[in-house]
């Protein structure tokens, strides 16, 4: 499985294949809410890097350590928003691509 997920998720000319569906929309919003955490992640990872550096570097200051310590807590709460917005999504999406699901098929005239 490749981290990154294809954002290309069908071929709207009739001649390649189907004509792009709901479940097609739903496949895309996966793919780019899943990519955005993937970058989110890489992110996260250089930001604690940071402030652990600067926690390293502080020399005894209080200032400075606090400092640093509020970046960790900022980073990390920032992440967990991150995930959890992605489980929401996920979680969403996921029941939407069922092929059961068929909200929209009653609205064709």
């Amino acid at each position: 499985m490749a981290i990154w997920q294809p954002l290309i998720v069908c071929n709207n000319p009739p001649e390649f294949a189907e004509a792009c569906t709901f479940s097609h929309l739903m496949q895309l919003a996966n793919a780019v809410i899943t990519n955005l955490v993937v970058l989110a992640t890489f992110l996260t990872a250089i930001a604690f890097m940071y402030a652990g550096f600067k926690l390293l570097t502080s020399g005894g200051s209080e200032s400075a350590k606090i400092k640093a310590k509020d970046i960790f807590l900022s980073v990390l709460i920032g992440y967990l928003w991150i995930l959890g917005a992605w489980l929401v999504v996920y979680t969403i999406t996921s029941a939407l691509l069922k092929p059961e699901y068929s909200f929209l098929e009653s609205f064709k005239p």
